[in-house]
């Protein structure tokens, strides 16, 4: 055991986490094979910051030991050769050596050898002064003080620049300070018995910001401190290295841990199309903060989850990818055995002990607790809480200053404990849980102010009550540390059994079920789910690794199901399956359900308007003289009518209808009409980007609130937590008359449910958007299940679409004449039937006249970005590929004389600032991580767009004018940022006209600081000014400081977005990149993806177009795949995609007799018809014609027989003259390839055979019979 600093303190037995970078070689000690690939590890400040893309390429694939200093990758200082079989030397020089040469000038670069098989942990959180000290503004303690170490802040040295302006560090500087931190973290780990769990912040695995475990195994050397070599005798500071090498034991074969075969289930998922999550250990969640920091100290049950979690990895990758998993599985048995015992019936002693001692001001129960452990050590074990009554008696036994700690005050309040307190305590200390959670179930008045309704004796109880009380907290209980609390190791119960009433004995037991039956359905509803049907929870259950198994079947089901009530509500499916809804989602379900039946029964409003005039007034142009397009406009401005009278009327209504379809235009015309702005008119949204589009489109400045806004003032939004829930008792607001809320699809049950709540007195409620899109971000999908309660029925082949409460738009806006190639192709994967003309958009043969679209083809990530630079210059009409200045001016930059970079400011009276063109133009990638992914495409921006800037931020002196480049990815003064946290701000100037909030997903650009003759701050940039595209005008200050290693940084680089960060926003220019294969590609986010432009866009494409097709089926619908019940029990429907089993919602999928899924319920009569009589079909089977176009009919039989191959279409919408007149260029197509029409004999290639629907929208099942005779019998 290594000798600590006599400042330090030795602590009980610990395990550690090892941050390490993803790696595409599986960290062996060599340079990534394909570097530029791997854009996860930037998520690393070092290595974004410092890598350096042509010095990775040259060196790619090869051995670390083999490169010369200068070509080492800055993935080196982050642990990236744990399983190198070499050691690694190293040259370290101090951060701060030239920054601050009056203090830190004298430090030496200094010799750091690394083991082979070892890793360089630096335990960041324990040298981090504010985690030190703690924060007394906030009553937080440090770890200096709850630990009692000898951290003097007196020896910190005073920094100072080159100026000789006092500086003031964040981190632990001094020696003697440094050794007293790191020895007591250190001597945690003990060689041989502690574990070593190796993680990564970010892999191409998931897309997910959980934690992901990629190996595991024991440490078996714990390395001393290296002091920093210094120039001169006994300089006034000495400092050491951070980090220590920490020895482990796997090895290639696993024998004694092992490595996740990540790159083998990417692998797999590329030529599969699974989705790699499958195959990942995730960090337990109620352990992310152990995961946080680079390294960290694990607890004995932090590393029970953590095993627990890569077993359940373990036995998914078993069977399908090669690997001892056998003998990985039986090695995590023995450390399982090991640890139940090592971690003892008492993980949360210290946080218990901690809540008790509040009162008193005592917060040290972590460090009695360490101090009880040594005292078992000694005395040969013992119940802790004996030790801990008797260390009460006589704190002289526990000797230093923590005896002086336990004063008399707090000593009298534990004698006198009354024992339901007592027995509490002694529940808190049986699980795993934080001080903070200690604290809000032991402290009465802290459990009311959590909204926590239990009282002593209930929890006492039902002891799972403290996981089922606490979900909805910031951090809340989790059910593993509930129920490994109540079921540890067998031998750990037979010593400390746990007494009545909180024993649970039988692992079927009620409250046991009931607990694990809530964690099911709140892990399906972060999926999207709102209920589970019985089966689906079994099948959950028996794949979670409990110890003792929780033995989930129907009769134990059947046997709980009384003990359910009120936490969890019964529900039932289609089939008369039993299911089972969360609480709170069946008051949401109750809420939704209550309020959209409720007004579908009620009055209709009086309505006295000429509907039509208001279209005409509000178009305010004449009718297009064409005859054509005269009456397609005259049948646009009908149905615009008719939805305004629908929106009007109806006390409820939806509007709906894909981009393009003048949705906004209608509302303003909704908006214009005295009878609502005289009664109060409240615009809402779910982001603050389209609350401010919904603004301006309807010519309403200042009526809008994001949905956060409007529900935190009526106390149904936890801004801490992100939760939205309704709350009855608290007052409801009556001012408003007519409520629109737009981007209806984004909202969660949750969501609506607690608007629905908060409002009162409304008479017309308006729900817009579009439910072909994503689902929403949560449980639920509320607007496509509202949508289809109003829908009239055969609703695809109505030719107007509006009755009470349903209002559609169709027809699209019009260019020159021609219908919008763009949003026919969109409309491919609307989930609705496929108009005739876009079979054609996906041949990238067939040439496109609208300059809406165009359809760019790559097959390698680094033509993609050849061509993605050629695409930006044409599409933002810049001189070449280095026009640094004209990108700059797309980004709302000026140019100034001859200077070669743009100026950015923010508006300033009637001069608009650079935010106001921050959604001019937009690139979107489905992925974040890879060559093709948002990470890398910024990157390229910004490394060939931005690279003057970049010189201007790097200048050394006064010379430099803007901030220098901050956080992972260095942000620069005009870089396209989005804001990734919901946040009240306050440094921001001008103040706005209401608060100063920024949402998740805002866009905008840096104008600031820029330091010119007229700047009135002192000394140079040092922090970054946005301009936001939301609230043009206030610029928002933001800090180095808090873009650091841990936690999210507030901005990212916004060049490129994934699609979902997208969702709700609308952008001049789009350029969507599309990745093939991508395990992550749904029909929705394909649709999101191609309709948030306004004037063009731009497909880059890997491979043929044609591939994304079967994209569009019901079988890659994330809103079908969502199990819901708020008008509709669901019917969940088994498909096969991919070779893997999918479950579908029966409901939302066109399905037939024979399984094939298909695009409309016209198609599954012709197809049932078709089975019904014997007839063998391929539904739209790939037809190539002879000119080498490729055309997908419906339908094709083949009839060997005759020898004769029919093709079938059926065309839902020829009341479209659109639609007919695609309808017939493709017949005439099929005529002229010498497939005729079934009435003319056929012809020589095959026979065409058209149906169609009634005017009414129906089909005619006699006459399909009497056709499908006629032609085929």
């Amino acid at each position: 055991m290594n000798a600590v600093s006599a400042d330090a303190r030795r602590l009980p037995l610990h395990h550690v986490t090892v941050r390490v970078p993803w790696h595409d070689g599986g960290w062996t000690g060599s340079v990534c094979a394909r570097p530029l690939d791997n854009t996860s590890c930037l998520i690393l400040p070092r290595i974004g910051e410092g890598r350096r893309d042509e010095v990775e390429a040259r060196c790619a694939g090869q051995r670390l030991d083999e490169l010369g200093p200068a070509d080492l990758p800055p993935c080196v200082s982050e642990r990236v050769s744990i399983m190198a079989p070499f050691a690694l030397t190293r040259t370290i020089t101090h951060p701060y050596t030239e920054l601050f040469p009056e203090t830190h000038g004298h430090f030496a670069p200094t010799r750091f050898v690394q083991p082979a098989y070892s890793a360089a942990c630096v335990p960041y959180r324990w040298m981090l002064r504010e985690k030190v000290e703690g924060n007394a503004k906030d009553g937080e303690i440090g770890l200096a003080e709850r630990l009692k170490i000898g951290w003097v802040p007196d020896r910190e040295p005073d920094i100072r620049n080159h100026q000789g302006k006092q500086i003031e560090t964040d981190w632990v500087q001094e020696r003697e300070n440094q050794l007293a931190l790191l020895d007591t973290f250190f001597s945690g780990l003990r060689p041989n018995e502690s574990l070593c769990f190796f993680y990564a912040k970010r892999t191409p695995l998931s897309e997910q910001s959980r934690r992901v475990i990629v190996g595991v195994g024991r440490v078996l050397s714990v390395g001393e401190a290296t002091e920093y070599a210094h120039r001169g005798q006994n300089p006034s500071l000495r400092c050491v290295l951070w980090e220590r090498n920490v020895g482990h034991s796997v090895r290639p074969g696993f024998a004694d841990g092992f490595l996740f075969p990540y790159r083998e289930a990417l692998a797999l998922a590329e030529s599969e199309g699974v989705a790699p999550e499958e195959f990942v250990a995730f960090a337990p969640d109620e352990h992310f903060d152990a995961y946080s920091y680079g390294s960290e100290l694990l607890s004995h049950d932090g590393a029970v989850a953590s095993l627990v979690a890569c077993a359940a990895a373990l036995h998914r990758i078993r069977g399908r990818i090669e690997g001892p998993w056998e003998q990985a599985l039986a090695w995590i048995d023995t450390q399982l055995n090991r640890l139940w015992k090592a971690r003892g019936a008492f993980p949360g002693l210290g946080s218990a002990l901690s809540a008790f001692g509040y009162e008193w001001g005592f917060q040290h129960g972590s460090l009695l607790a360490y101090e009880i452990e040594l005292l078992r050590e000694r005395e040969g074990g013992g119940d802790p809480w004996s030790l801990v009554d008797t260390v009460m008696d006589n704190p002289a036994k526990l000797g230093g200053p923590l005896a002086k700690l336990l004063t008399d005050g707090l000593r009298k309040g534990w004698k006198r404990l009354a024992d339901d307190r007592r027995a509490l305590l002694w529940l808190l200390g049986r699980c795993a849980v934080s001080e903070d959670q200690a604290f809000r179930m032991y402290d009465t008045t802290a459990r009311m102010e959590a909204s926590i309704e239990a009282t002593d004796a209930e929890l006492l109880r039902n002891p799972y009550l403290l996981f089922e009380r606490d979900r909805r907290a910031v951090a809340p209980i989790a059910f593993g540390a509930v129920d490994r609390g109540l079921f540890p190791d067998e031998a750990v119960r037979e010593e400390f059994p746990v007494p009545e009433p909180s024993l649970i004995e039988d692992p079927a037991d009620p409250r046991r079920v009931r607990a694990l039956v809530v964690d099911l359905l709140e892990e399906a509803a972060n999926e999207g789910h709102t209920l589970l049907p019985r089966s689906w929870v079994i099948r959950r259950a028996r794949e979670r690794s409990l110890q003792p198994p929780c033995p989930l079947g129907e009769n134990v089901l059947d046997a709980c199901q009384e003990s359910f009530t009120p936490v969890v509500a019964g529900a039932v499916t289609r089939a008369g399956e039993p299911a089972y809804q969360v609480d709170r989602l069946s008051e949401c379900r109750r809420i939704i359900r209550r309020e959209v039946l409720g007004r579908k029964k009620g009055r209709p409003h009086v309505a006295e308007f000429d509907w039509r005039g208001r279209v005409d007034a509000g178009i305010d142009e004449a009718l297009p003289p064409d005859p054509e397009e005269r009456e397609l406009e005259e049948r646009a401005r009908r149905e615009k009518a008719a939805a305004l009278e629908q929106l009007f009327r109806s006390r409820l209504s939806v509007l709906i209808g894909p981009a393009g379809t003048g949705k906004t235009t209608l509302l303003r015309m909704l908006c214009a009409l005295p009878a609502l702005a005289e009664k109060g008119l409240l615009l809402l949204a779910p982001t603050g980007k389209a609350r401010v589009r919904l603004e301006e489109q309807t010519k309403m400045r200042g009526a809008g609130q994001t949905l956060a806004q409007f529900l935190i003032r009526q106390q149904r939004y936890d801004g801490a937590t992100g939760a939205y829930f309704p709350k009855p008792r608290a007052p409801r607001c009556g001012d408003y008359r007519t409520v629109i809320v737009d981007e209806c699809s984004m909202l969660t049950d949750e969501q609506l449910a607690a608007l629905i709540d908060s409002l009162s007195n409304v008479e017309r409620l308006v729900l817009v958007g579009d439910p072909r899109q994503l689902p929403p971000i949560g449980a639920g999908r509320p607007f496509v299940d509202i949508v289809r309660e109003l829908e009239p029925e055969n609703v695809e082949t109505l030719p107007l679409r509006c009755r009470p409460g349903y209002a559609e738009l169709t027809i699209p806006r019009r260019q020159q004449g021609e219908a919008r190639a763009d949003l026919l192709l969109a409309s491919h994967f609307s989930g609705r039937p496929l108009d005739p003309g876009a079979d054609a958009l996906l041949d990238e043969t067939e040439e496109v006249k609208d300059g809406r679209l165009r359809r760019i083809r790559w097959d390698h990530p680094q033509e993609l970005q050849e061509k993605l630079v050629a695409e930006l210059v044409e599409a933002l009409e810049l001189a070449g590929p280095d026009d640094e200045l004209g990108f700059e001016e797309s980004l709302g930059g000026a140019r100034h004389g001859d200077i070669p970079w743009a100026f950015f400011w923010n508006r300033f009276g009637d001069k608009p600032g650079a935010a106001k063109r921050a959604e001019m133009w937009q690139m979107l990638s489905p992925v974040r991580a890879g060559l093709v992914g948002v990470d890398a495409l910024n990157r390229m921006v910004q490394a060939r767009f931005r690279a003057k800037v970049r010189e201007l931020a790097e200048a050394e002196g006064w010379s430099r004018k803007v901030p220098r480049p901050i956080g992972r990815q260095t942000l620069l003064y005009g870089d396209k940022v989005i804001n990734v946290i919901n946040q009240r701000r306050r440094d921001v100037w001008p103040k706005p006209d209401g608060e100063a909030y920024l949402a998740n997903g805002d866009i905008g650009i840096v104008v600031g600081q820029y330091k010119g003759k007229k700047s009135k701050f002192k000394g140079m940039p040092w922090k970054l000014e946005v301009e936001f595209a939301g609230q043009l005008g206030p610029k928002y200050g933001f800090y180095p400081g808090e873009f650091g290693d841990e936690g999210r940084n507030p901005l990212e680089l916004a060049y490129c977005l994934t699609v979902h960060k997208t969702q709700g926003s609308e952008f001049g220019v789009t350029l969507v990149v599309l990745t093939n294969p991508c395990w992550l590609l749904s029909r929705e986010l394909l649709y999101t993806a191609l309709t948030r432009h306004q004037d063009r866009l731009v497909i880059l494409h890997q491979g043929p177009l044609v591939e994304y097709r079967h994209y569009a089926g019901d079988e890659h619908s994330e809103i079908a795949r969502r199990m819901t019940n708020l008008f509709v029990d669901p019917l969940p429907c088994e498909v096969t995609v991919n070779t893997q089993q999918r479950f579908l919602e029966e409901g939302l999928i066109h399905r037939t007799e024979r399984g094939d899924l298909v695009r409309s319920k016209s198609e599954v009569v012709i197809a049932d018809k078709l089975y019904a009589r014997g007839i063998d079909y391929a539904y739209e089977q790939p037809l190539v014609l002879p000119n080498g176009r490729t055309r997908y009919p419906d339908f094709t039989i083949a009839d060997h027989a005759r020898g004769v191959t029919f093709y079938w279409e059926h065309l839902g919408m020829l009341h479209d003259p659109t639609y007919r007149t695609r309808w017939e260029r493709k017949r005439a197509e099929y005529v002229e390839c010498g497939i005729g029409p079934h009435e003319d004999g056929g012809g020589l290639e095959g026979t065409l055979i058209e149906t169609r629907d009634e005017p009414d929208g129906g089909l005619d099942a006699a006459a399909l019979a009497s056709l499908i005779d006629e032609v085929l019998g």
